[in-house]
């Protein structure tokens, strides 16, 4: 049946850049990954999260949640075997240790009884399953050698993160239904004479986590970056302006309600350095990309999902029987890369 069994794992399913990729490496890597789909979507989807809409694939049609992850497959085979053929540029190789872990990991996998399950699905050897982390355990070696070598720069303002806490007094309501809608302009009106009664209470001595508390208002802190505050830029502006540890004279308008706020650190060190590694980290990996997508334009410029991968041979893998159950080792080698 679709997705359970096959007699055509050894045929070649794509070639990419002089490579061969047969539809049982490709079976047993789509197993790994839809495995961990299953553990980390079942739960809030439901069984059948698979068939959800993804929206439209590149070619402007419609597609599932399987087949969106199906291309994903080949997408990042197709990446495995370019960084491994630059892992001598890069002077990359796997050392013992690392070999060996592939090794024990394969082992891993044929004695879990999902994996086990995978590899007689498409015919697969531990040879097969050990060379899939091979493969990915370098490529994510090639990858992060390339990422460490890009020199990019996170200025001081890219980075900063301020930290506030706040008290808002929402002008918004929900019905019977769940639905969410404005107050009218004399509730809202209401809303802004009770915040501006807080706010008075506050510089008469009363500490703003009292007036939280009395409002039940338990989402006080917020720590943002640049023009990514919830209460809109224009907030973002009077923090600016306030030194750290200030409480704002005025009762604030902002995106979801009437705000009191205090300044708790205009530059978060702790926030700050934090952003500035992810900003680079990101920014790193923006020009891993940009130099991926050199190195394969010409491939890409004649290269067809539809036509390079053998649609048939593919559509007998079904990843709605992936088995949450797979090993976590499985899960360690598709999400490294």
């Amino acid at each position: 049946g679709k997705g359970t069994k096959t007699q055509d794992g050894n045929k070649v399913l794509f070639s990419y850049d002089g490579t061969d990729v047969t539809l049982k490496e490709a079976w047993l890597y789509a197993k790994m990954l839809g495995a961990q789909y299953e553990k980390t979507y079942s739960s809030y989807y439901g069984s059948d999260f698979w068939s959800m809409s993804m929206g439209k694939d590149d070619d402007g049609k419609d597609q599932t949640f399987e087949e969106y992850v199906k291309k994903q497959v080949i997408s990042q085979m197709k990446q495995n075997i370019i960084l491994n053929k630059k892992a001598d540029k890069y002077d990359c190789k796997l050392t013992h240790e690392e070999k060996q872990q592939c090794s024990d990991s394969a082992l891993s996998y044929y004695q879990d009884k999902a994996g086990k399950k995978a590899m007689k699905e498409c015919g697969a050897t531990r040879e097969d399953v050990e060379k899939i982390y091979r493969d990915s355990t370098l490529a994510s070696k090639v990858q992060e050698k390339i990422e460490s070598k890009e020199k990019v720069t996170v200025t001081e303002d890219e980075a900063r993160k301020s930290t506030i806490y706040r008290v808002v007094f929402a002008t918004t309501k929900t019905d019977k239904e769940g639905k969410t809608t404005q107050m009218s302009a004399k509730e809202k009106k209401a809303v802004k004479a009770k915040a501006e009664a807080a706010l008075k209470e506050i510089q008469s001595g009363k500490t703003i986590k009292k007036v939280a508390k009395e409002q039940n208002y338990s989402n006080t802190d917020e720590s943002y970056a640049a023009g990514e505050s919830e209460e809109g830029e224009a907030f973002e502006g009077v923090m600016k302006g306030m030194k750290d540890g200030d409480i704002a004279d005025k009762v604030l308008e902002c995106n979801n309600g009437y705000v009191i706020a205090k300044l708790v650190a205009y530059t978060d060190k702790e926030e700050t350095a934090s952003n500035k590694k992810s900003l680079k980290e990101q920014k790193q990996s923006e020009a891993f990309q940009k130099k991926y997508d050199n190195w394969t334009k010409k491939l890409e410029k004649k290269w067809d999902y539809n036509k390079d991968v053998d649609q048939k041979l593919w559509a007998q893998l079904s990843l709605k029987s992936a088995d949450s159950t797979s090993t976590e080792k499985a899960e360690e080698t598709t999400a490294a890369t």
